[in-house]
């Protein structure tokens, strides 16, 4: 089975109470498939920061695999492998 490696950044590491995890996956499986997972084992102060009213994943929600956006890849469907590096983050401001 395989495994890939999820970091927690911002408030996400805050609603997990982890900075990461290693995370074991099917062939097949995406992005989408992890983040609700995620939420699953993770439970509702997680989901709340991801999905928007219940359904759908939310605007601010920053999601890299490999260093890279999954926005400049398949999105939410982008399949992952084993041994990927996911990344799930907000924008932070500063000043």
């Amino acid at each position: 089975m395989a495994k890939v490696h999820v970091k927690f950044l911002s408030g996400f590491k805050e609603a997990v109470k982890k900075e990461s995890v290693d995370v074991s996956i099917n062939e097949g499986t995406t992005v989408e498939d992890l983040l609700k997972g995620l939420c699953n084992q993770f439970g509702e102060s997680l989901r709340g920061l991801i999905f928007k009213n219940g359904a759908s994943i939310a605007g601010n929600l920053i999601i890299f695999v490999n260093g890279r956006n999954i926005f400049t890849l398949k999105g939410l469907k982008t399949e992952l492998r084993d041994k990927d590096h996911i990344i799930l983050s907000t924008p932070v401001a500063g000043g």
